[in-house]
């Protein structure tokens, strides 16, 4: 005993971590009654060291001390503490039913945190004038909530350059990761550069070149390929120079052919994978498939008198146009001079929709995009004969279809979309990337065009004598899902890309610091964020926020599906019954 008293060290807040760790409680308490000096020595020690005091203080079971040292007397203290350590301090306070104080730790956490430790307070517990905060606290996944934060993009602007040129671009479905391929000139050969961002930070985590056996369109016809980005794989449709055919390659993990056929449509994300329109139906490439899948519609499987088939439907990318739900595996496209269906993937036709702009020989296949299982938008450019610039004109019309019942326009605009329909009334909505680039992008009827510099923070990133280092104009790539994300070309060779995300990063960074640190002005910086973001999961984070912000500052507050524009005269899922034929 003398010894290990005699080997304690001098300064006191060590030798009250010294005694601790060697089991000397009695001598401890009598040097540290408050823990304030341990709190302090746990501050400063080194992250083992810590893990040793925390060990042993949980057999001590003194809630009190525990408290006092993971947190310092400080509150403040929280915002410093590791994931471990909150993990460790709730817990502790959990198992000695030290409910008071589980409770204000909770209110003070980062939201995914909070969540964590809302679910160990008794149902009972959940109460006083934060009873609706920590209800709803504890009813989110932590997991989810952590993971969404982690995705979030941490800079409005990332900046990458690419080997070659001719860029494709497209988001994995949640956002998290870029998928880029660039065509690399060696000589006389091309190869395929293929390499994937992470859309939080930048970093490159996957790059692999493929070829040189891959034509792909000296006549830089980009536009004839496609990329899609499914989360665990890759893959391009690709136009094969010169000789009609389309083929449909794996590019990632591995490069695999998969098929080929002259007649056949971009790709979107279906239930398995991806889907695209032939001249007969559906054509699948599901996950891990080794080649496409083919489902035929019987409506489009015409056989001529020798058997063959002799589908109507017209496939190239400027003929024909498809959008999905996948989760509700419904799928819609639009055929040159056929018209618009609704089928699901077992190629049931479910809705024939007699487009306007069809009978109107639209110049190219019209954008579309679902507003709902029960609702479309047909975006077409078409013929404006009265116009001195022979440009085309822009024609928007919303469909509705019951279930069981016969599809109705139910509204229609003439001119840009966005002279009917602001971009902020497309939140939430998760516009498909063709239509939300056509609408950024008027002049680009083909899913990828320059950038209309009128939108006011577009028009600030490029305005003359920004960073901009060409005098081209961007040319905007693609989008995220919903469009909270921009990828943009920049310069005359194509080779410089850019990744904007004008509101995302201060979503994070309300999200992911303690409520503790919060302040009145965040309520408003939280509704004014959910009303410029689309993507679902971040609105229902700022949801969240906003709830425990009321609670905290004593407001009522809602952000919720009540705010913004819902049941406006324009609002654009339900239309207007009654105002168009």
């Amino acid at each position: 005993m003398r010894e290990l008293l005699a080997a304690a060290p001098q300064e006191p807040a060590d030798a009250a971590a010294y005694l601790v760790l060697v089991g000397q409680s009695a001598q401890y308490r009598a040097l540290d009654p408050d823990g304030s000096l341990l709190a302090l020595a746990y501050r400063a020690a080194a992250a083992e060291v810590r893990e040793r005091l925390r060990t042993v203080m949980a057999a001590e079971g003194d809630a009190e001390v525990i408290r006092v040292v993971v947190t310092g007397d400080q509150r403040d203290r929280i915002a410093e503490m590791s994931t471990d350590e909150l993990a460790y301090l709730r817990h502790q306070l959990a198992e000695h039913q030290s409910w008071d104080e589980l409770r204000r730790l909770t209110l003070d956490l980062p939201l995914a945190e909070a969540a964590e430790a809302a679910r160990l307070l008794p149902e009972r517990e959940r109460t006083g004038g934060a009873a609706l905060s920590l209800s709803t606290l504890a009813a989110r996944p932590p997991g989810q909530l952590r993971a969404l934060v982690g995705r979030l993009p941490q800079v409005r602007l990332i900046t990458h350059n690419t080997p070659g040129h001719r860029l494709l671009a497209s988001f994995s479905p949640d956002a998290s990761e870029l998928a880029v391929t660039s065509v690399v000139r060696q000589g006389a050969q091309e190869w395929l550069h293929v390499e994937t961002l992470r859309t939080h930070t930048g970093e490159v985590t996957r790059q692999v070149s493929h070829g040189p056996t891959l034509d792909l369109n000296p006549n830089r016809d980009s536009w004839l390929n496609s990329l899609l980005h499914l989360g665990d794989e890759i893959l391009m449709r690709k136009h094969v120079s010169g000789s009609g055919k389309a083929s449909i390659v794996r590019v990632l993990p591995d490069r695999e052919g998969l098929g080929h056929d002259p007649n056949i449509s971009d790709m979107r994300r279906s239930s398995g994978g991806a889907v695209m329109i032939y001249s007969e139906g559906l054509a699948f490439v599901d996950r891990g498939a080794d080649r496409v899948r083919y489902q035929q519609i019987p409506r489009f499987s015409g056989r001529d008198n020798a058997g063959r088939g002799a589908g109507s439907l017209v496939c190239r990318p400027n003929t024909c146009s498809l959008t999905t739900l996948p989760d509700s595996r419904l799928i819609a496209f639009s055929s040159h001079l056929v018209g618009t269906y609704v089928v699901d993937e077992d190629g049931n036709v479910l809705h024939d929709i007699p487009t306007r702009g069809t009978s109107e020989a639209s110049w190219y296949c019209p954008g579309l995009s679902f507003l709902s299982e029960s609702s479309l938008a047909v975006h077409h450019y078409v013929p404006d004969y009265s116009s001195k610039t022979g440009k085309p004109g822009q024609y928007t019309e919303i469909w509705e279809f019951p279930p069981g019942g016969t599809a109705r326009r139910t509204d229609e605009h003439r001119g840009p979309i966005r002279e009917r329909w602001p971009l902020e009334e497309w939140r939430g909505l998760s516009p498909d990337a063709y239509l939300g680039v056509r609408m950024l992008s008027p002049r680009a009827p083909y899913g990828e065009g320059p950038i209309d510099t009128d939108i006011p923070w577009l028009r600030d990133l490029f305005r003359p004598g920004s960073r901009q280092r060409s005098a081209t104009v961007p040319q905007l790539l693609t989008l995220s899902p919903g469009g909270d994300t921009l990828v943009i070309g920049v310069q005359a060779d194509d080779r410089d890309l850019e990744v904007h995300s004008p509101h995302l990063p201060s979503a994070r960074t309300l999200l992911e610091q303690p409520l503790l640190r919060s302040t009145r002005q965040d309520l408003r910086r939280a509704a004014d964020l959910r009303s410029r973001i689309d993507d679902p999961a971040v609105r229902d984070a700022l949801d969240l926020l906003g709830t425990c912000l009321a609670d905290r500052f004593g407001q009522d507050i809602a952000l919720g599906t009540g705010s913004g524009t819902a049941g406006s005269a324009t609002d654009i899922a339900l239309g207007e019954p009654g105002t168009a034929g």
